[in-house]
């Protein structure tokens, strides 16, 4: 009896370490591959004061969810934007890396625009209106949080318009290292007054130097940056959070509206200043 006993539980305790080991094996997962999918960052930013002749628009192609390659760059697409109120049309001229450049651009405030890509067959079209952007009145910094879990925040003012809806995009870069953060805001309580945008970025600490962009957009881009915003600042869910909305930009495939289209297209005056953190 007491033989069995002991193989009994060293049967068991052999058992036990073989599904300790097996917690350490490495677990492929298969994830499903779509077809590449063009990526549009098209972006026609106008800083206030310069002629806003210089627009680089890029083209990029998805790649697989674990390929550690970056995307893909397209090449050989033929890329204009045309100012619907006059007709002009500006070409963007192939770089043979992914980037599409044109030098004559023609910022107008309030005008629309619209972006074709013609690539592989297809016709890949979006229309926007180039906002107007305020101007900042100033930057200050203040401290949120306590007990040792203290944070600097930005806040950067503007004056803005009456009698009209406004969204703003804040873009704030700080110098160590130099990865830019977004943040948005409309003027749904602050219409006709002085209004701010603030950053609350990990790396405001004292002796860094934040460059600071803020741009008119349009409510369509307003909508389309926050659910962005929120999505990619949630690290609940593990490693492979549910994503609870399909983020879709404004592209669209004229010969397979079914197509998925990646990115978006927007034009945007904008106001830049920096501010050095005390």
């Amino acid at each position: 009896m007491k033989n069995r006993n002991i193989y009994s539980k060293l049967g068991a305790l052999l058992l036990l370490i073989g599904l300790l080991n097996s917690c350490t094996e490495v677990i492929d997962v298969n994830v499903p591959n779509g077809r590449a999918r063009l990526v549009v960052d098209a972006s026609i930013k106008w800083q206030k004061g310069t002629t806003g002749k210089a627009q680089t628009i890029n083209l990029r192609k998805s790649t697989a969810f674990f390929d550690r390659s970056p995307d893909v760059p397209v090449t050989g697409a033929s890329v204009t934007v045309t100012k619907e109120n006059d007709g002009s049309i500006f070409v963007f001229a192939d770089q043979n890396n992914g980037s599409y450049t044109a030098t004559d651009f023609v910022p107008e405030l309030n005008a629309s625009y619209t972006l074709k890509i013609l690539y592989n067959g297809n016709s890949y079209t979006a229309t926007e209106a180039l906002i107007a952007a305020p101007v900042i009145n100033r930057v200050e910094q203040t401290i949120e949080g306590s007990d040792g879990d203290e944070e600097i925040v930005l806040q950067v003012f503007f004056d803005d318009p009456g009698a009209v809806k406004n969204y703003y995009l804040g873009e704030f870069t700080p110098s160590n290292p130099p990865l830019p953060s977004l943040a948005v805001i409309s003027d749904k309580f602050s219409d006709g007054n002085e209004n701010y945008i603030e950053n609350d970025n990990e790396n405001n600490v004292a002796g860094v130097t934040v460059g600071i962009n803020v741009y008119g957009i349009s409510q369509r881009y307003y909508d389309y940056l926050n659910i962005l915003i929120q999505q990619s600042g949630s690290d609940e869910g593990g490693p492979f959070p549910i994503i609870p909305v399909q983020l879709k930009g404004n592209c669209t495939n004229v010969n397979d509206s079914n197509e998925e289209v990646l990115g978006y297209f927007r034009l945007g005056e904008f106001d830049t200043t920096s501010y050095r953190v005390n």
